[in-house]
């Protein structure tokens, strides 16, 4: 009895445990609130392993993100945009709530405390009321809900995902992350939050980006030398990144902020009384305050609060002092709706202005208006709003602070014109009413200095029927707003011209060629050659002092013409008149002497690494040849190389060879290494009978199949005992033997065979004389025709293997038998496993595959399959092993083991043998008088038949 009682309180004390255990993980789930199986798999959450999203892996939800997710497609690319998440004070009360039980439960050993205390802790983070998450994580793919890749883009908010393919619509979400605490051990783990709503976009090409305006202005009508591809102007401002226009809580207000209902705020008092109040202002515009009562501050500024305040209070208490601290303000919601990138409806904090919005709906689009965008409140315009006066100007007078309830409405685009050229910012430009050319100009930023002022071209589409040009001069002018010329006043749709100044630039020469200062130099009056080169150092080393020239452009026409002049007698001798006159854009060319001899080469071929023609230089060696070409092979052949070389006598050149020893010559043994002289060329041979890449493939029932190199003579036998002989089931009878060279040969004559049978059907297709030819001679020519032309198109089917009968037998009676042949590169032999069946083909009654029978005949097999039909020409059937020698019963008396005799008969007394097929042919029916129908038709079919059942018995074999 007394032994019972300690199980009992060990099993108590157990129960104890789990029941403690399960509560206190209840109370940290409460905690955390972590989402439920159902709550994970909610549209946009992240999902369990079942539902998981492809490609995803799995993450453990333990915080709602909802932000506002934008994709923005480009050429290969798509700009991903979101808002920020900001934990509330919420979480971050729970998380202290949590530290605070674990330290007092002494769930946590030394060391964890002490992790505990370096991480810090979230009072730290509660005085400032937010928490940053640590990053976000984009998903993506090509399928809804079935993100592929994932890309961790950083604590940013905004993310250009590269090397997209164009053209295909791709789905994105983005979730949050952060280093939460886990309950247990409190140490950093990251966690996750759900998906975001997802987004989809589609990449496409720069081109197909254009809006329609964009891509009007780039049409080429009429020739013109400046480009066409202009955008609209200002729309990119609001594709750029900003950080957020979400409501923010904690931002200062100035004194002439207006209370609102929302806004919160804290009243501290101090001196006599000390008390603090946190108060909101409700929907009735009050706040409540105790012994002091209701106040109403709805529409007093910030500034007015502490004076209203101050004196109600002081009513109440006396010699106190006072402090209004603003803890959160008010958001209000505003509409941005038309031709806008997001329209819709939006939560801004109470301090945002119409930019804001703007910024937050996305900007307008390029078919909205930048000039007229109209801010409307209570039905009528406020605020008509150009956004150019803030581009161009960086005037924000007009950007006006929201109320809530407020629209912003954003109508159709105005009227366009385009600038090009040589201006300082081409683009196109909306305008209000009337634009002159003048004003647009400097809308445009200005002409640049390289602009050609004499043709500034306007291009105009006039009552919506052609399109005409009209050029302005407008050099020397005043100005924009004095010069009449710049008052022309601009229609829609007008595209301006800026073309630039000739790229000709005068009053320069140009000095070049084997100079120590080659370029451009200014030209001075009454300049010379002298001028521009003073003595023989401000050439290169072996200047060609006997010849130079003068590259000139002569007006009108500006042709080119050549103008020579012997510079040695000009530096040496002092003779002025080789020290001619120079003019604008004169070219002076000095040469070397290198340039007038022409270039030599030397040529290496052979085994070396990078043969070729080389340029050859004084003291060129023999190794040094060798070396620029990359040096020699592996299978270079040392002991003698030939170097061919042409020696010019004075009617006649005379060549001779010099043999090199190659080991000498790169031991730099001036025998052998010698010096090169132009043109010559050296030889690098091989050693004889070497063999690179000279393969075999064996197949099938080897004990090692495989691809075998093979040695130069090297047999067959050789091979099949490298690959460790045939298998228990190779069928040797079977072996099927090819060679790339000998189908290559089967080939050539198969095609000048078919090559001579389509020039005897073409001869023979010619309208025959009707008086030589009778009705059944001309049936009997188009028999021959027909059996020509279905010979043709078997043969140019056919597949041809190279194949090579090749009997095999055991390794010591086929080892330097006559079989025994001698491989080539890319053999092949398949060695099949022990066939179970005969196949007989042909005219029989039933075609057909027949299990193999020991001791069976030709006959034997023939009458299983029903006998021959009565087409059947039994006079020429035939036989193919599975080797692929065949058997025929035209052969007539011929004596075989095979058979029981010396007579014909004998044929279908032959025993078949697994693998085999037998082929029954059919009967042509020739009419007698036609002699040479008879016998071309015979022959053309006995080709036909057995061309056709021979190629068709090799295909199908393996």
């Amino acid at each position: 009895m007394l032994k019972i009682f300690p199980l009992i309180k060990t099993i108590f004390l157990i129960v104890f445990l789990l029941t403690f255990s399960l509560v206190f993980a209840q109370e940290e789930g409460a905690d955390l609130n972590i989402p439920s199986r159902a709550e994970l798999l909610k549209p946009g959450a992240e999902k369990t392993a079942e539902g998981l999203p492809g490609g995803l892996k799995e993450r453990t939800v333990s915080f709602e993100f909802k932000t506002k997710l934008t994709a923005i497609p480009g050429d290969t690319y798509v700009e991903l945009k979101w808002e920020p998440y900001t934990f509330p004070l919420k979480d971050i009360e729970k998380m202290e709530r949590n530290k605070k039980r674990l330290m007092e439960t002494g769930a946590l050993t030394e060391k964890e405390k002490e992790e505990v205390i370096e991480i810090g802790t979230p009072k730290e983070v509660l005085e400032e009321e937010r928490f940053e998450i640590a990053g976000y994580e984009i998903n993506y793919g090509e399928k809804s809900e079935e993100y592929t890749k994932t890309i961790d883009a950083g604590n940013i908010t905004s993310y250009r995902v590269r090397n997209l393919k164009n053209y295909t619509t791709y789905f994105f979400a983005v979730r949050a992350y952060t280093n939460f605490f886990t309950i247990k051990t409190y140490k950093k783990k990251k966690s996750y939050s759900n998906l975001s709503e997802e987004v989809t976009a589609t990449p496409k090409e720069a081109k197909d980006l254009l809006s329609d305006i964009e891509k009007g202005f780039r049409e080429e009508k009429i020739p013109q030398i400046i480009s066409r591809e202009v955008v609209q102007f200002g729309y990119d401002i609001f594709k750029t990144t900003v950080s957020t226009f979400a409501p923010l809580t904690d931002v200062p207000v100035g004194p002439d902020y207006v209370i609102g209902a929302g806004d919160r705020f804290t009243i501290d008092i101090w001196g006599r009384v000390e008390e603090s109040y946190r108060v909101e202002v409700n929907q009735n515009g009050e706040i409540i305050i105790p012994k002091i009562g209701t106040l109403k501050v709805w529409g007093l500024t910030f500034s007015q609060l502490r004076d209203f305040l101050q004196a109600k209070f002081s009513n109440y208490y006396k010699n106190f002092q006072m402090n209004v601290t603003m803890d959160k303000i008010r958001t209000i919601q505003v509409f941005v709706v038309g031709e806008v990138d997001t329209p819709g409806s939006f939560s801004l904090s109470s301090l945002a202005t119409a930019y804001n919005s703007l910024f937050a709906a996305g900007g307008p689009t390029k078919r909205g208006t930048m000039r007229k965008i109209k801010l409307m409140r209570n039905g009528e315009i406020v605020r008509e709003i150009d956004l150019y006066n803030f581009l161009l100007k960086g005037d924000k007078s007009q950007d006006e602070r929201l109320q809530s309830g407020d629209t912003l409405f954003i109508s159709i685009i105005g009227p366009v014109i385009g600038i090009a050229g040589n201006i300082k910012r081409p683009a196109i430009y909306e305008y209000k009413d009337r634009v002159t050319l003048g004003e647009f100009l400097e809308m445009a930023g200005g002409i640049t200095p390289t602009g050609y002022l004499q043709r500034i071209q306007v291009e105009r589409i006039v009552a919506h029927e052609k399109r005409i040009v009209q050029d302005f001069n407008l050099a020397g002018g005043e100005g924009f707003e004095k010069d009449l010329r710049f008052q022309e006043e601009l229609q829609d749709g007008d595209f301006v011209k800026v073309f630039p100044i000739l790229s000709l630039t005068e009053k320069i020469v140009y000095l070049e060629g084997n100079v120590e200062r080659p370029g451009g130099y200014e030209l001075k009056d009454g300049m010379r050659v002298k001028d521009l080169i003073k003595s023989l150092e401000d050439l290169l080393p072996e200047p060609y002092l006997q010849h130079a020239s003068i590259t000139r452009e002569v007006p009108p026409d500006r042709h080119l013409e050549t103008i020579s002049f012997n510079l040695g007698k000009l530096l040496l001798e002092g003779d002025e008149s080789q020290n001619l006159e120079l003019k604008s854009r004169d070219k002076v060319r000095i040469y070397s002497k290198e340039e007038m001899k022409g270039i030599s080469t030397v040529k290496i071929t052979g085994e070396v690494g990078n043969p070729g023609d080389y340029e050859f230089l004084k003291n060129m060696h023999v190794n040094g040849l060798i070396f620029k070409a990359g040096n020699l092979l592996r299978n270079a052949y040392l002991p003698s190389a030939e170097l061919t070389r042409i020696e010019k006598l004075e009617d006649k050149t005379v060549t001779k060879q010099i043999q090199i020893n190659l080991r000498e010559a790169l031991r730099d043994n001036p025998e052998h290494n010698i010096i090169l002289e132009p043109d010559d060329h050296l030889s690098i041979r091989s050693i004889p009978e070497w063999v690179l890449n000279n393969t075999v493939i064996l197949k099938g029932e080897v004990k090692f199949p495989g691809t075998y190199t093979i040695a130069k003579g090297e047999h067959l036998s050789s091979v099949i005992e490298r690959a460790g002989g045939f298998t228990d089931k190779a069928y040797i009878k079977g072996a099927y033997f090819t060679r790339e060279s000998e189908r290559l040969k089967v080939k050539a004559r198969v095609d000048d065979f078919v090559s001579k049978l389509e020039q005897d059907v073409l001869q023979e297709s010619a309208p025959p004389v009707l008086a030589t030819i009778s009705q059944d001679e001309s049936v009997a020519r188009k028999e021959f025709l027909n059996l020509k032309t279905e010979l043709i198109k078997k043969l140019v089917n056919a597949k041809i293997e190279g194949r090579i009968v090749v009997k095999l037998d055991s390794p010591d009676k086929f080892k330097d038998s006559r079989y025994d042949i001698v491989l080539e590169k890319d053999d092949t032999l398949f060695i099949p496993p022990i066939p179970t069946s005969v196949t007989i083909l042909g005219e029989v009654y039933n075609p057909i595959s027949l299990l193999h029978t020991k001791g069976a005949t030709i006959a034997d097999y023939v009458n299983m399959v029903g006998g021959p039909t009565k087409n059947a020409n039994e006079s020429e059937i035939y036989l193919i092993r599975a080797d692929g020698s065949t058997i025929s019963r035209l052969q007539g008396m011929s004596w075989t083991t095979e058979g029981t005799g010396w007579f014909t008969p004998s044929f279908m007394n032959i025993k078949a043998e697994p693998g085999d097929t037998i082929l029954v042919p059919k009967r042509v029916i020739i009419l007698d008088y036609l002699k040479y129908a008879d016998q071309a038709s015979r022959t053309i079919a006995n080709i036909a038949a057995t061309v056709a059942v021979i190629f068709g018995v090799l295909d199908s074999t393996p």
